[in-house]
């Protein structure tokens, strides 16, 4: 089955370089302004929906973010301008690392869900340091359509069912795991279900 493409431009990957000042210093037409510096990911976002349906393409943001270094003093200007381009594309989603569970550039304050769904009426996800309460409580509130879980998911495969059964869950995996390589999978998916881990004690 071919997924439909997500555009990764967040956490200092390509796409968020071009994005953010603390990185972009070009003096062309990608450089500068906040409007050069989107012109990059509009670029990639209208390349991508030559391919694929607007509604089959998600976009991913960090506008909260330190992860690579990255953080700029203008990035609420950045971000909400960038925001405002993809609304009218009709993507399937926005996807926003708007949590602070990985460090936040302390530049101001956090952009919200609560913020940004006052830019974005599509299909937005929140991201990053949350949990089932917190969760429920940003959907519940209409900040957010869907909240997206990493890390909880590595160390729980039965996430869902946790959450639903009110289960406790798994810590969170050492970090020097998440990346394991080659054929062993120590500490990647080799995490028992509550039940399993239940039925081995």
């Amino acid at each position: 089955m071919l997924l439909p493409p997500e555009e990764h431009a967040a956490n200092g990957y390509l796409i968020d370089q071009f994005l953010q000042s603390r990185t972009n210093h070009r003096t062309d037409k990608y450089g500068g302004s906040v409007e050069n510096r989107y012109r990059f990911l509009g670029e990639v976002v209208a390349a991508v929906t030559e391919v694929w349906r607007p509604s089959q393409v998600g976009v991913r943001l960090s506008p909260n973010g330190v992860f690579n270094d990255m953080g700029s003093p203008d990035y609420r200007e950045q971000f909400s301008y960038a925001i405002k381009q993809l609304a009218p594309i009709g993507l399937a989603y926005l996807h926003v690392l708007d949590g602070v569970g990985f460090g936040f550039h302390d530049l101001g304050e956090p952009m919200t869900l609560a913020e940004i769904r006052g830019i974005f009426s599509g299909v937005l996800i929140g991201n990053s340091g949350y949990d089932q309460a917190s969760a429920e409580t940003a959907i519940s509130r209409g900040d957010a359509d869907l909240i997206a879980f990493g890390r909880s998911c590595l160390s729980n495969p039965d996430l869902v069912e946790r959450f639903t059964h009110q289960w406790p869950l798994a810590p969170v995996p050492d970090p020097n795991l998440w990346y394991a390589a080659g054929p062993d999978p120590h500490g990647y998916v080799d995490f028992p279900t509550y039940q399993e881990a239940t039925a081995a004690r």
